[in-house]
């Protein structure tokens, strides 16, 4: 019997700016993610507090922030059980906020229609509004979400927020920034017969849950009613009057510039990074040898207490260049400049140096930095095989972003937002 580890489920992240707009950009995808057997997670970024009431019931809540957004949080929560029940999270509140910062609310920052027809910022955005809070401390938020939800990938607007929303543009910015940060991959949301799409994911197998979900909105969209000629088309007329409807297919484009991994050891340098970290591992032993071959000496109630400090010094500098940098070069600059340095000042001070004597402190400080950079030198690099047994544990690692998420229909067009092709 096999005691191969099944492999986990494709985990994607959403990330919306405010309730319902996960389900009338995305909801198609959702839902066929989470039949897919992917495990989804939504992030709303705020309660949509500056919405529209649209019904004569709920109109008298408009310019109520907390009442707004107490209703909207009930309409979320019906829509996602709607579409499959993913996770849901709120931007800033549990597993979406660094553990060491208290939790906090973003406000809907509002909005108002340009004359182009796209929406444009409002002129009286709240000072606790999605937009007007730092851009690092949302940033830090999404990468606190993708962290706690393990994401395979993550999935948001385009640039323009889809139709210019500044909440929108907002989440934009930040969701990328944490997905690059983190480095996972990032795909955006585009019009479905965008030329620019990398993938489209065929959603008519999940109308009815998408209609579903979207009758649950009650507050922000008019939903017309089934066309008995044509069950699987899905309208409905939004706040200011323009009427949409749901496409068959939801595309998205991956993000195609991602920012380079910062390098993590020697090897991955460029060549002057690796002359400049050479330098400054020569340099740093320089320093060490220097401070080490003056103060070897001190006793401190009669504790050889110099002589401890700088072998310590010395073990610390060479063996974290080692661990840090997986670099024997690094190490032997230093512990040459170290050996270097020493001769130096005792040559300096001719024979008759107080510097380096004849006793137990004096023989320790010639060889020990030798013996430790010859020990670190001398072990063996056991990363690659950390490396080959973390993936052996794991069952060859995780998931490839995309791999749970392809309809039996279209399998090489209908993968999780995130996978690169």
């Amino acid at each position: 019997m096999s005691k191969a580890p099944a492999p986990r489920p494709e985990r994607v992240l959403f990330v919306h700016a405010h309730p319902d707009d996960e389900t009338l950009s995305s909801g198609g995808t959702i839902a066929t993610l989470l039949e897919l057997g992917a495990e989804v997670t939504v992030l709303t970024a705020t309660r949509g507090e500056r919405g529209e009431m649209l019904t004569e019931a709920l109109a008298p809540l408009f310019g109520d922030g907390p009442r707004v957004a107490a209703h909207r949080e009930t309409e979320i929560a019906a829509a996602l059980a709607a579409l499959g029940g993913p996770a849901h999270l709120w931007l800033g509140g549990r597993g979406a906020r660094p553990t060491d910062l208290p939790e906090r609310r973003y406000s809907d920052s509002g909005m108002q229609w340009g004359p182009d027809g796209r929406a444009t910022a409002a002129d009286d955005a709240p000072v606790d509004s999605l937009t007007a809070a730092d851009l690092g401390e949302v940033v830090d938020d999404v990468r606190a979400a993708i962290r706690s939800t393990g994401a395979d990938a993550v999935v948001s607007y385009a640039d323009d927020g889809g139709y210019g929303h500044p909440d929108h543009v907002r989440v934009h910015h930040a969701a990328r920034y944490a997905a690059r940060a983190e480095e996972v991959p990032f795909s955006m949301i585009v019009p479905a017969d965008s030329a620019e799409a990398d993938l489209t994911v065929d959603v008519v197998l999940v109308r009815a849950k998408v209609r579903a979900a979207v009758e649950q909105y009650r507050s922000q969209v008019t939903v017309d009613p089934v066309d008995p000629t044509d069950p699987q088309r899905l309208t409905w007329v939004m706040p200011h009057g323009v009427r949409q409807e749901a496409p068959a297919v939801e595309a998205f484009r991956h993000d195609a510039d991602p920012v380079p991994r910062a390098p993590e050891t020697f090897a991955e340098l460029t060549r002057q990074g690796k002359v400049t970290a050479v330098v400054v591992a020569a340099v740093a032993g320089l320093l060490v040898g220097a401070l080490g071959t003056v103060t070897h000496q001190q006793r401190i109630a009669g504790l050889p207490v110099g002589m401890v400090l700088t072998t310590l010094i010395v073990l610390g500098l060479v063996v974290g260049l080692r661990l840090l940098y997986r670099s024997r070069v690094m190490v032997a600059a230093a512990g040459i400049a170290i050996i270097v340095a020493t001769q130096v000042l005792v040559s300096v001070g001719g024979q008759s140096s107080p510097l380096v004597l004849a006793n137990l402190a004096g023989y320790v400080w010639t060889f020990a930095p030798a013996a430790i950079a010859a020990f670190t030198l001398a072990w063996p690099d056991l990363s690659g095989l950390r490396a080959r047994a973390a993936a052996a544990s794991t069952g060859g690692g995780p998931a490839s972003p995309g791999s749970a998420a392809a309809p039996p229909s279209d399998p090489a067009r209908s993968e999780a937002p995130g996978r690169r092709e």
